[in-house]
């Protein structure tokens, strides 16, 4: 009786004090759903019930409670553009959201799942100095040997009698994923020359995607038994052995890198020479930006940790990079990182150009006017066309990037977002959508219009921004409202790279190629699409034949 009535008094008082300390919480003025006050399950029910379905639950939302809405126990999500600048604002010291950084790894970490970016500036500058606009130009014929080696397969399939279309979703996601891992890698993955672009490496299967949500519902992974119940998880991924298989090729590159330079002997996460002079040489031989990431990553960290100026607990986090789990962190999300994106703005580019008609042709005639020769052309060239470049980034516009809210932590103290307070500790977010969609920054946001982008077309007018609050954004400057890199201060350190990919896809494929859709295409439908991260296309894949366009010489 007595261990009942103590039960009951420990239950009430506990209740009794969760209900204090909530009507206490510094959020509490701000308007939300009042489940997502007390628990993160409301939002899962959308990521997990609703696959993906987290980012048509926040355009509900924001229409019911306006621009700031509570969506958790402790984070607000806006969707005003306004507070996309001033979250990842230049020197910005917020950390990344654990809860949904966890779901790729935190555990070896790598610059995109560490949550300092004071702790991630070190590698962050190595591998922007390895991706950098001067370290990619030279590298472009490799860039170009690819695509053009992309467009012979394009022609072959068409002429191979096999009768299937292409599955253009598969083909771009082949070619840029060996695009990638010819530049940072020693060995290649070879997708391309898989039979009907179909090598398990891109493919994409939505269960795959849900595993990802459920990760990041999922206790504490340190201990032993989450660890067994995740790979009993595991066996139903249907895509497990994919991912660890090219976990193996990253594995073995590093492994290929360690050796020839014999940084690390024994397991030790130091390096490990006799004659430093000697080490030096041979990494600088074997580690310039136009060979693979790790002997270049490995010869850069060395040189950080040679400054006599190093306090102890910098040398402490230089020697940490040279973990082996960390190592191939870095690789295996740079694989990642450097193939999604830019295959899903292709993709996304490509549909809206093969439905829209007179967007097609003018970029045509543009490509024709610069580039008359069957020679190659330079990328440098390429980037001088105007009505190119607007298509590539209003193809960007509509493909987002990653479309999550990425989640940042207020702090080290209370800062103004949007003119309003926002206490230490709390997750604070934007979706890319809502910026690229907005309707003052980029009327007929749904609309695929390139124009929107060119000088003598500006997507807004001093006319209409004095019709504005000073509430809404007040500045005419489209260019820094595409965000589909994110903003410093820890934008993609692919940046450059994905430019140049985008430029060389587009450019080739359209001046040397015709593509015909095999279902019609209808201009002024949207495309939809599901939140895992990344965007996912519900919707039949693009299939089209393709033939080697007729180009008549003057």
């Amino acid at each position: 009786m007595f261990a009942i009535v103590f039960m009951i008094s420990f239950l009430v008082a506990f209740g009794i004090q969760y209900i204090e300390k909530a009507l206490r919480h510094p959020l509490n003025r701000f308007p939300g759903p009042q489940l997502a006050r007390h628990t993160t399950w409301y939002r899962a029910y959308y990521e997990l019930i609703k696959k993906g379905g987290w980012l048509r639950q926040l355009e509900v939302l924001h229409a019911i409670y306006g621009p700031i809405v509570r969506v958790g126990p402790n984070e607000l999500h806006f969707n005003n553009p306004r507070a996309y600048g001033e979250i990842h604002a230049p020197g910005s010291r917020f950390h990344k959201d654990a809860a949904l950084y966890s779901i790729f790894g935190n555990k070896s970490g790598s610059v995109f799942t560490r949550l300092d970016p004071q702790v991630a500036v070190v590698v962050r500058n190595i591998l922007s100095s390895y991706l950098s606009r001067r370290a990619i130009v030279p590298r472009v014929t490799i860039i170009q040997e690819k695509v053009i080696d992309f467009i012979s397969r394009l022609k072959a399939h068409n002429t191979s009698g096999s009768g299937k279309a292409i599955n253009l979703d598969h083909a771009v996601h082949s070619v840029a994923l060996d695009v990638l891992t010819l530049l940072i890698f020693s060995k290649p993955f070879h997708v391309l020359s898989a039979p009907e672009f179909d090598h398990p490496f891109i493919q994409h299967i939505e269960p795959t995607y849900t595993n990802i949500w459920i990760k990041k519902y999922l206790p504490d992974m340190n201990t032993p038994f989450l660890v067994a119940f995740t790979r009993f998880l595991s066996k139903f991924n249907a895509v497990a052995n994919v991912f660890a298989a090219q976990l193996e090729l990253v594995k073995e590159d590093l492994d290929l890198a360690l050796q020839d330079l014999e940084v690390l002997r024994d397991g030790n996460s130091s390096p490990v020479t006799d004659d430093t002079e000697e080490f030096e040489n041979d990494l600088t031989q074997t580690a310039a930006t136009d060979g693979p990431l790790y002997p270049f990553f490995l010869r850069k960290v060395h040189e950080q940790m040679q400054k006599s100026m190093n306090s102890p607990n910098t040398l402490g986090r230089l020697q940490q990079l040279l973990g082996r789990n960390r190592l191939i962190g870095e690789g295996f999300n740079l694989r990642f990182a450097g193939t999604d994106t830019i295959a899903n703005t292709c993709v996304v580019g490509i549909r809206y150009l093969l439905s829209h008609k007179d967007i097609l042709k003018r970029v045509v005639k543009e490509l024709d006017d610069a580039w008359p020769q069957d020679d190659d052309i330079a990328y440098e060239d390429l980037e001088k066309l105007p009505y190119l470049t607007a298509v590539i980034k209003e193809s960007l516009r509509l493909s987002h990037g990653v479309v999550t809210p990425l989640g940042r932590v207020v702090g080290p103290e209370d800062v103004m977002i949007m003119g309003e307070s926002i206490p230490t500790g709390t997750i604070v977010g934007i979706s890319s959508v809502f910026v690229h969609l907005n309707t003052k920054l980029f009327p007929q946001p749904t609309k695929f219009n390139p124009e929107r982008w060119l000088k003598e077309s500006p997507s807004r007018t001093m006319d209409s921004m004095k019709k504005e609050s000073s509430s809404d954004v007040t500045e005419i400057n489209a260019d820094k409202y595409l965000v589909s890199f994110s903003r410093e201060p820890r934008s993609c350190i692919g940046i450059h790279l994905a430019w140049c990919e985008l430029y060389i896809v587009f450019g080739f494929l359209f001046r040397k190629l015709e593509f015909v859709p095999v279902t019609k295409l209808d201009p002024n439908q949207p495309l939809q699409f599901n939140d895992f991260f990344i965007p996912t296309y519900p919707g039949d894949p693009l299939l089209v034949t393709a033939r080697e366009r007729m180009i008549f010489h003057n």
